[in-house]
């Protein structure tokens, strides 16, 4: 099971009609790291209007919760949910902070302010996709390892260590659903010269 989540904690600001908005994002493992995240942005942001968040965590059985603070019910932590259901990222915690100018938004321009300060946010912290990978060590001949590093570029796997003998040892990490055919196209190129020892699953950026 694969998920995406942000590649960085970020923050971001912008004007609305006088309402200064700041998206602050953080990547988040549990509940502990979203109360340290939480208190730290409200003590910075200490005299702000409202300080508005919602925030996922968990795999297969991910929490999820959101927070007006303050705002008309449904204009303020839901929209900021919303872009995170919709950007389909995991274990991370958006809070957005608002000054209020004196100009009122209205319902509308609420919902459209805090999407907007969501969005920024994810934006500038990056997505990385995390894939459901399986790790295999592959004993290969020395005059076969050049066409199965091509190999292995053309699978994006990653090498996570090479270890040189009277053979080569490659340590790799393979999306799980292209290991069979990846093994395959290995047996073809090395004539079936060769040994793979899958050594189970793990959870990697490729």
């Amino acid at each position: 099971m694969g998920f995406k989540t942000v590649a960085q904690n970020v923050r971001v600001e912008f004007i609305e009609k006088k309402s200064k908005f700041i998206a602050s994002v953080f990547k988040v493992e549990n509940q502990r790291e979203v109360n340290i995240f939480l208190e730290q942005v409200r003590k910075e942001f200490y005299d702000a209007t409202h300080n508005v968040y919602a925030y996922t965590y968990g795999i297969e059985y991910p929490v999820q919760k959101y927070s007006d603070d303050g705002e008309p019910q449904g204009t303020a932590g839901l929209p900021v949910m919303e872009v995170i259901r919709k950007s389909n990222v995991s274990n991370v915690l958006i809070i957005v902070t608002r000054y209020f100018g004196g100009i009122l938004l209205g319902a509308s321009g609420l919902v459209r302010a805090y999407t907007q300060a969501a969005t920024l946010g994810l934006e500038k912290a990056g997505i990385l996709e995390y894939h459901e990978c399986e790790e295999i060590l592959l004993s290969i001949e020395y005059s076969d390892f050049d066409k199965i590093r091509w190999l292995i570029s053309r699978y994006n796997a990653i090498i996570e260590k090479i270890e040189y003998s009277q053979i080569v040892d490659l340590f790799l990490a393979i999306k799980k659903e292209e290991v069979d055919e990846f093994i395959k196209k290995v047996s073809d190129i090395t004539s079936g010269n060769f040994l793979a020892d899958r050594k189970g699953t793990v959870l990697r950026v490729i």
